[in-house]
């Protein structure tokens, strides 16, 4: 069940799409390693490094909003937290057995998370910063 990066998820900011790619590579190696049936313990470490990967990800993009004082990051940030939460469900789901039914929540659940997160919300969000970036560079050349 391989999970590719597309170019069409990209937001035109560097350090954003490096972190998606990132997530996207390491989800689907946790969905490879779940339809595989491979050791408990990767399965574990997988889920473990999204867990602390996308906490990080996302307080990149917190402060980023934050700092630019973007209109929409209340929302946004909501929707961080229910997908931390998402996670952290499917994680424990996972301790207690890993089933087929598993596997296909966890492609449903965070794979079309990410897919709609970032081709909505995270392209709003790339389209704010660059205008932002392209502002301050304006002033800059101006001085």
């Amino acid at each position: 069940m391989a999970l590719k990066w597309k170019e069409q998820y990209s937001t035109g900011v560097w350090w954003q799409d490096k972190q998606h790619r990132e997530l996207f590579d390491r989800l689907g190696m946790l969905l490879d390693a779940m339809e595989h049936s491979r050791i408990r313990e990767d399965i574990s470490s997988l889920f473990e490094y999204l867990e602390s990967y996308t906490i990080r990800h996302f307080s990149a993009e917190e402060a980023s909003m934050e700092r630019t004082g973007y209109s929409g990051r209340r929302a946004h940030t909501a929707e961080h937290r229910r997908f931390v939460t998402e996670l952290a469900a499917l994680r424990s789901e996972f301790d207690e057995a890993a089933t087929l039914a598993l596997l296909i929540k966890v492609q449903r659940q965070l794979v079309d998370w990410f897919v709609s997160h970032i081709g909505n919300m995270d392209k709003s969000l790339g389209a704010f910063l660059r205008a932002e970036e392209s502002k301050h560079e304006a002033v800059v050349v101006n001085c």
